[in-house]
Formats: C-alpha cells, sequence, structure tokens
C-alpha cells in the first residue's frame, strides 16, 4: 500500500518565524499524519537545539510524525563523527522516537564555512554515505532513501538494485529558478520505476515586489512507479548533467549569490567543487539499521 505523506512548505525567515509557521501547520494536521518539511527548519546550532526540543514535543503531544533537517550532530546517524554538526535529517515520530538516518552529502560551501559574516554561521561537515531506511507504518514496512536538497547530485553514481525502494523523498532549499528541474529527476526517478512514491518540498520566501525571492515554493508527491524496467541509469546521469552546475567554494559565499546560477532555470543541483565527482567525491551506500517506527 503506498505510504500516504503530506508535503508542506515553509518561508524562509528567521529561525524563531519558521518555526511558528512549521508549528502551525503542525497544530492544523490530523493525528497520524506524516509530515515532510523542507530542508533546514532551523539552520543555526542554538536555532537546532530549540527546534529539536520543540519538534519533539509537538510530535508526541499532536500524535504525528514530522520529518526535516537541523544544524546538530547526528547522534545516531552510522558512520557519523560525534564531534562534528551536520545538516542531519530527523525524523520526530508521533510514538515520542527521534531517528537520524541521513546527513546532507553535498552542503553548500557556505553551508561548510562561514565565508560571509553577514549571514548566519551554519559551519556543517559533508556526510559520506546514502543510508537506505525501513520504514515501518502499523505492520507495513517499507523502503526508503532520503537526499537532501542538492544531494540528488549522487543519484546517478549507482545503479539500480543498490537504489531501487520504495520511497524517494527529498526535503529541499533549492534557489530561484531550480526547483522545477529538481522536481524533473524525482520525477524521471519515480515514472522510470527506480522509486514507487516520491516526496519533495522546497521552502518559499516572501520578498518585497522589487526584488527576486531566493526561493520558490514546491510540494510535490509523485504517482507510483512502475516495474522499474524503464529505468536506464545513463539517461539518469543526462538528467542530472543537465540539471547541474559544480562551482569554485569560495565564489559563491552566501545564499543569495547563488542565484547567479539558479536562475537560469535548468540548474537544480549547484554543488561546491570540494564535493563534486570532479573533485573525487566518494560515497558510501548502506543501511540505517533502525526500523523507523512512522
Amino acid at each position: 500500500m503506498p505510504l500516504d505523506i503530506k508535503v508542506k512548505t515553509f518561508g524562509m525567515a528567521p529561525e524563531e518565524d519558521q518555526l511558528y509557521e512549521i508549528s502551525d501547520k503542525i497544530k492544523s494536521s490530523h493525528k497520524g499524519d506524516i509530515l515532510i518539511f523542507p530542508e533546514y527548519a532551523a539552520y543555526t546550532l542554538e536555532g537546532s537545539q530549540k527546534a529539536f526540543a520543540e519538534l519533539s514535543k509537538m510530535s508526541s503531544d499532536n500524535g504525528l510524525t514530522i520529518v526535516t533537517t537541523l544544524n546538530l550532530p547526528g547522534y545516531d546517524l552510522p558512520f557519523a563523527d560525534p564531534k562534528k554538526n551536520y545538516n542531519a535529517l530527523f525524523i520526530f515520530s508521533r510514538h515520542g522516537e527521534v531517528y537520524c538516518p541521513q546527513a546532507k552529502i553535498t552542503p553548500q560551501s557556505f553551508e561548510m564555512r562561514h565565508l560571509d559574516k553577514s549571514f548566519p554561521k551554519m559551519n556543517v561537515a559533508p556526510y559520506s554515505r546514502l543510508n537506505q531506511v525501513t520504514l515501518q507504518r502499523n505492520d507495513e514496512k517499507l523502503s526508503a532513501f532520503f537526499f537532501i536538497c542538492s544531494d540528488l547530485y549522487v543519484l546517478p553514481m549507482f545503479d539500480f538494485r543498490k537504489l531501487a525502494s520504495d520511497i524517494i523523498c527529498c526535503p529541499a532549499n533549492f534557489g530561484n529558478g531550480a526547483e522545477s528541474a529538481a522536481g524533473r529527476v524525482i520525477e524521471y526517478s519515480v515514472q522510470s520505476g527506480l522509486f514507487k512514491q516520491g516526496f519533495y518540498c522546497n521552502t518559499y520566501q516572501n520578498a518585497k515586489p522589487y526584488l527576486i525571492p531566493l526561493t520558490v515554493g514546491f510540494e510535490q508527491a509523485y504517482e507510483t512507479g512502475t516495474a522499474g524496467k524503464s529505468y536506464d541509469k545513463e539517461e539518469m546521469k543526462q538528467q542530472v548533467r543537465k540539471a547541474s552546475v559544480v562551482y569554485p567554494d569560495d565564489e559563491y559565499c552566501n545564499f543569495k549569490s547563488m542565484l547567479k546560477l539558479t536562475r537560469q532555470g535548468t540548474f537544480t543541483v549547484t554543488v561546491p567543487k570540494s564535493r563534486s565527482l570532479e573533485n573525487g567525491l566518494e560515497v558510501t551506500i548502506g543501511r540505517y539499521e533502525t526500523v523507523v517506527e512512522l
């Protein structure tokens, strides 16, 4: 049976405003719902610590499951360095459990280093594993992969047999102009049968009328795929290659500067050269051994 995940978005804003909007959407949801929000419900260490506590409480109090990312150490993240923070994916279960099965493989240069002091400090470490996750809803178990935003870049690195799963989830914060291109990559992965379902959400920004918003909201669930016989790894490579750009790390020192790339409309996966295939990026595919009770 397909999994019913409610795809949500929120506006890029100060962390307390983001958390308020997320809280409002949680309160208007129904008991038992599974909600997936874009990446970085909070993006600083201090904001993430507060958001972790709030989301843990809200998931239990409202009887629903919440998925997003925070700037925190991944306490049960496979092979993670406990002394480092990651752009880590957290699943806050309605049962009171919290899971951290994945972290961002391709953080932007300004996420890894504080290149522009006028923007918030993140300083997250890159992660080098892609973990298949087992999700359990009542008595049914489903396999899933979580690709955090630009991590779609690593999709062509693996063969069908290693990736084929029930679900792909992409909590994202793609810059303006890239959100639709990302959707096309995810749609191909589902319609070709690599995954049976897809869930994708992107943040939005309420900019002043004379300014270009940094992000455009996107909430999409993709139809159940076919048997998988039509999936072609070379086609996936072409899809991602057309939708990608590798940039010199130090040339893009904040999120706003990325608009020069994403506004071209075809670039969904902007990755710093330090996290690119041409720089020798290696990613190990593995498993998150704990079954996630949704």
